[in-house]
């Protein structure tokens, strides 16, 4: 497919910079045509992994694509996007978007007044149990959601608290379970390895009565990426980490565990990346759907 399909661009090459590369580098319709990165020895690093061009620079890649997946430290990602937009190329930029709403919702006007598509990394929006439950719990009244994002403390230090580092997976899922009004917040930080939080659970109540919890925390001593949610008839769980979903109806005492499909969460990522570019639809999550999120862990953030 070189030289064939969408041109892309990928700055960054950290660890998830390599991973969009890889996939992109190997998806049907998509030309990657090379990688950027202010670290020049690890951009020509990647690219000479992936048979690609490296690039000195964001303009100099910018004058070859179509569009850019943007991959860098999120203090980055205003000026980046906001240069990338101003070209006319369509953007896939990692979560969380940017530091915070206001910013976000500049990038995402830009987006709309120069016609191309902004679609944001949130990865989980594509985990087939997440999908699952999404489809299991239409037409149910929700009463209440207890999500967990748990991990040990990572090796790359990072000046992201939790919040927006793991939470703001789990504040964007809830609001595709529950996009009832949220009427309060509390919440709780603890600062525990790093100046920042490490921990954090937050309680939301909605407008018609449900209970939300979510609880993160990257100091934990095993991984784990759990939702449930309490119907009136049902208990849905999904275990999004081992992508396995089940349900267990009040009237019966054992639970029933249902297949899911096992895809790629990043390569789906990129498929709807491409198919909003070419007009299918538009991306699954939106600039304006992350300034949400990105509101909402504002409050959280606030609460604690």
């Amino acid at each position: 497919m070189r030289g064939r399909g969408l041109k892309l661009g990928i700055v960054g090459a950290g660890a998830m910079g390599r991973n969009h590369a890889r996939i992109a580098a190997n998806l049907p319709g998509v030309n990657l045509v090379g990688i950027a990165d202010v670290d020049q020895a690890k951009a020509v690093e990647l690219a000479n992994q992936l048979n690609v061009k490296s690039f000195p620079d964001l303009p100099s890649l910018l004058a070859e694509v179509e569009a850019v997946a943007l991959v860098t430290p999120v203090q980055t990602h205003f000026a980046l996007a906001s240069e990338i937009l101003n070209a006319g190329r369509h953007l896939l930029i990692e979560k969380p978007f940017t530091g915070s709403s206001a910013s976000a919702r500049q990038l995402t006007e830009l987006a709309r007044e120069k016609g191309v598509v902004l679609a944001v990394g949130l990865i989980e929006r594509f985990n087939p149990a997440f999908q699952k439950m999404l489809k299991e719990i239409r037409g149910e009244k929700v009463l209440g959601i207890d999500i967990k994002r748990l991990s040990p403390f990572p090796e790359r230090i990072t000046d992201a608290d939790v919040i927006y580092d793991m939470m703001f997976h789990d504040l964007d899922l809830l609001c595709q379970l529950l996009p009832d009004e949220i009427v309060d917040i509390r919440a709780k930080g603890e600062k525990l390895r790093t100046k920042v939080f490490d921990r954090v659970v937050t309680t939301l109540t909605h407008s018609r009565g449900a209970i939300s919890r979510i609880e993160a925390s990257r100091v934990f001593s095993s991984k784990t990426r759990n939702i449930t949610v309490s119907t009136e008839r049902f208990v849905f769980s999904a275990d999004l980490l081992n992508k396995t979903f089940y349900a267990r109806d009040f009237s019966s005492p054992t639970p029933s565990t249902s297949p899911v499909k096992q895809v790629d969460q990043l390569t789906e990522e990129h498929k709807d990346f491409l198919l909003a570019i070419k007009g299918q639809r538009p991306p699954t999550v939106t600039g304006e759907d992350a300034v949400k999120v990105l509101m909402l862990a504002e409050e959280v953030t606030k609460k604690c």
